[in-house]
């Protein structure tokens, strides 16, 4: 696969060094353009995604606002919710309050549906109160732990990386059921999503297990994207290798970064959201950095082909 960068809000950091991103041009803002998919959903895919947007207050407002006016311009088919879904512990019950506090009261009036991956902070309470809030909630759709669904051409694949803060981890009954998924027949696009990085330039950084466990179970089962949060801040990350790994980790709440790790294509310690178009062909990816009471700006935009 091909990783093209179209454009961006400014220069970002270096491609490794073994797979030189091709140079890209770093025009003015407002110069950039979002993707706009058809309006037929069977021909295409349009995700927007988005993870850490449990911890309430003005940034997860601000994300939340931005998302609903990002809707209601062009077609999305749902939002990926990347975990870390409610902070501080997770719920203990789906009658919990805390799902009202840290989610009905964002979404009020948005009708695009949730397909949620549970995060670390999830598995601080009781994380089948989430699989049980998704039987009568309107947005949330959890149907298992780790689960598979389709929308449009694409393939979605929704893994659990475990409580630890200090990196994910699939192992066991959730390994060997991803295994046999990436053994059938694959759709036009196959994207990966769940709560922690395989690489990141974040304050956590990579996870180690992820890294040998789980990237090379990727690349050879034909995953094209790895959708990940649990660093508060938005990269992109390549080396010429699949899976294109983005993560969108500014849902309620930024921190800083690190400097740049080897591939690392685009980087912004910001609030934000990711969104993603999946076209037969080609993936366009765009990159939506949230001000709180300064909008939204498109970011970055890249096209993944193959």
């Amino acid at each position: 696969m091909i990783l093209l960068v179209l454009a961006c809000a400014g220069d970002p950091p270096a491609a490794r060094a073994v797979t030189p991103a091709p140079a890209p041009v770093p025009p003015v803002a407002a110069t950039l353009v979002a993707p706009e998919p058809g309006p037929d959903p069977a021909a295409s895919t349009a995700v927007v995604f988005v993870g850490d947007a449990g911890k309430g207050g003005a940034g997860q407002k601000a994300v939340a606002d931005a998302v609903k006016a990002w809707c209601a311009a062009r077609r999305c088919d749902f939002v990926a919710y990347l975990g870390d879904n409610l902070y501080p512990a997770g719920a203990t019950s789906p009658d919990d309050p805390i799902f009202r506090d840290r989610f009905e009261v964002y979404w009020e009036g948005f009708d695009v549906p949730f397909y949620v991956a549970l995060g670390n902070h999830d598995h601080m309470g009781d994380p089948q109160a989430e699989l049980d809030y998704a039987k009568t909630s309107r947005l949330w759709r959890m149907p298992a732990r780790w689960y598979r669904f389709e929308q449009g051409i694409a393939e979605f694949l929704v893994l659990d990386t475990g409580p630890s803060p200090d990196g994910g981890k699939v192992a066991g009954e959730q390994l060997a059921w991803l295994q046999g998924e990436l053994a059938r027949p694959a759709a036009p696009w196959r994207v990966a999503y769940g709560h922690h990085p395989i690489h990141s330039s974040g304050l956590h950084g990579a996870s180690p297990a992820l890294i040998t466990g789980l990237e090379p179970i990727f690349r050879d089962g034909g995953v094209d994207l790895w959708l990940c949060g649990h660093d508060h801040h938005l990269e992109v990350l390549d080396d010429g290798v699949a899976p294109l790994e983005v993560i969108s980790g500014g849902g309620s709440a930024a921190r800083k970064v690190k400097p740049p790790v080897a591939g690392s294509v685009y980087l912004a310690p910001s609030l934000g959201f990711g969104y993603l178009v999946l076209e037969p062909g080609v993936a366009h990816l765009a990159m939506v950095e949230v001000e709180v009471g300064g909008g939204a700006k498109l970011a970055w935009r890249s096209e993944l082909r193959k």
